[in-house]
């Protein structure tokens, strides 16, 4: 009788490291295996939890499954060498399972690093070898993807353009992109660059050597990696540092520290552009502002004035805040060689990036707002704005956002505020900050329901409480799960 009780628990017990080892791989992919990104994580309520992950399973990428593999191999020696009782030789294994997830990826960097060497060798050759291609590069805390998602969409229109794919926007992401896709044809790269630390983005400047540089906006993203908002300015300058060629910076007008890191272009000798949502611009640079703003569920229209043009802009994206993204995509067009006229008209091709504000019907006639690419500060307000304009009861499932460092309490209570000016219930998807966001909530509104609940327990509340002409707004990764447990398959 004993053996059969040992022999079940060891079972159930061997499950669950099974289990465990794939939602470490998972995060480890989440955490894009860097050390530095997952160290962060665990610092937070939900990473100190890591043993009670909800199961997940990794991505199919080779060092994901390598991960996983190796990790289960490496438990399996420990248990099967020990000298422990079974239940104990699990329980060790258990306890283990995560440290061991350090060892393995660093172990996987030295053959991942001789691979990305080789492809970023070989895509700067080809780089080097083409003789025609003007590289625009993108950056910023915020409006990277959308940016160079407009302007590739815009360039095609005229050139043959290659732009990186969906958010990767590190050297290898950019050389794979180069090798597998470059044509002797292509008269245009458009480049995302993203960076956790200063000389990341001169790095990828040094790779792609940009003539054309856009500068979105700089917020409080990733402030545990960088340290302050001054080396987040600095890391993203060195963009505008690395310009070849044209040497033209795009610059958000509308943000005073982008304002700030065009001051700094103009005394390097970089010419720089302007564009903004009024025409309170530097003036003696080339500007392009939005007047007459006109936005609605069928998406924004707005004219693009710039100097003595102007051009009708119509895109169906939703939200106020593409303005900035359309614009900056107008700008980096004409300073590529288009019309300003011929840019406004092609924006009418331009489609919502996925997971970006995509409206979805969900069931019982209730709409479901997809904003699960990423968060920050400024697109969950962004994000909220248009929830805002919504009829019905409004709910916001969120994720709390991440690597905010020094800004995270108050950037939580901040969203947490403006929420609660437009909600009528929300939903967290984990215990991270939760009373700085909750606290904004009831800043403003005491009344507002705010609940920590998981996937499966948030579904059921939203199936409950909502009905035709309701609105829900999904922000982040994790919502995304509540999300599919509500669509049809």
């Amino acid at each position: 009788m004993m053996t059969t009780v040992i022999l079940f628990f060891s079972v159930l017990w061997i499950v669950r490291i099974i289990g465990n080892a794939m939602s470490f791989s998972h995060l480890w992919w989440v955490k894009e295996y860097r050390w530095d990104r997952m160290i962060i994580h665990l610092k937070t309520p939900q990473g100190k939890f890591v043993y009670l992950l909800p199961w997940k399973r990794p991505r199919l990428s080779p060092k994901s499954v390598l991960l996983t593999g190796m990790l289960l191999v490496a438990l399996g020696v420990i248990v099967y060498f020990s000298s422990l009782p079974p239940l104990l030789s699990l329980l060790v294994a258990d306890i283990v399972s995560f440290p061991l997830t350090f060892l393995i990826v660093g172990m996987l960097n030295v053959p991942v690093k001789l691979y990305h060497d080789t492809v970023i060798h070989r895509a700067e050759h080809l780089l080097r070898s083409h003789k025609s291609l003007t590289v625009i590069g993108i950056t910023g805390s915020y409006g990277k993807t959308s940016t160079k998602e407009y302007l590739a969409t815009l360039l095609s229109s005229k050139y043959a353009t290659l732009k990186t794919e969906a958010s990767k926007n590190a050297p290898i992401g950019i050389s794979e992109v180069v090798v597998s896709s470059l044509r002797p044809d292509h008269k245009v790269f458009v480049v995302e660059m993203g960076a956790y630390k200063k000389g990341e983005i001169a790095y990828m400047s040094s790779l792609v050597r940009p003539e054309i540089a856009i500068v979105t906006a700089i917020n409080a993203q990733h402030q545990d990696l960088f340290g302050s908002i001054d080396n987040t300015m600095r890391a993203k300058y060195e963009l505008v540092a690395g310009l070849t060629g044209k040497r033209i910076a795009i610059c958000n007008a509308d943000d005073p520290r982008v304002r700030t890191m065009g001051e700094w272009a103009k005394r390097d000798g970089v010419t720089v552009w302007w564009y903004g949502k009024n025409d309170a611009l530097p003036r003696g640079s080339k500007t392009f502002y939005a007047a007459d703003i006109r936005t609605d569920a069928q998406g924004v229209r707005f004219s693009c004035v710039s100097g003595k043009f102007s051009a009708f802009v119509r895109a169906e994206v939703i939200g106020e805040h593409q303005v900035s993204n359309l614009l900056a995509a107008i700008a980096g067009s004409v300073a590529v060689g288009m019309s300003l006229d011929a840019a406004a008209k092609a924006a009418t091709a331009i489609l919502p990036v996925s997971h970006m504000l995509q409206a979805r019907k969900g069931p019982h006639g209730v709409t479901f707002i997809d904003d699960t690419f990423n968060n920050n500060p400024d697109a969950a307000k962004a994000a909220l704005d248009v929830l805002s304009k919504q009829s019905g009861k409004k709910i916001l499932v969120f994720q709390p956002m991440i690597e905010l460092g020094t800004f995270a309490q108050s950037s939580h209570y901040d969203v947490g505020a403006y929420a609660g000016k437009i909600c009528d219930a929300i939903i967290l998807t984990n215990d991270n900050w939760k009373s700085d966001f909750i606290g904004g909530v009831r800043s403003v509104n005491p009344n507002i329901p705010v609940s920590v609940l998981s996937a499966k327990s948030a579904a059921t509340y939203i199936n409950e409480h909502t009905m035709s002409g309701d609105t829900v707004l999904f922000k982040s990764k994790e919502a995304a799960l509540v999300m599919r447990r509500l669509l049809p398959v």
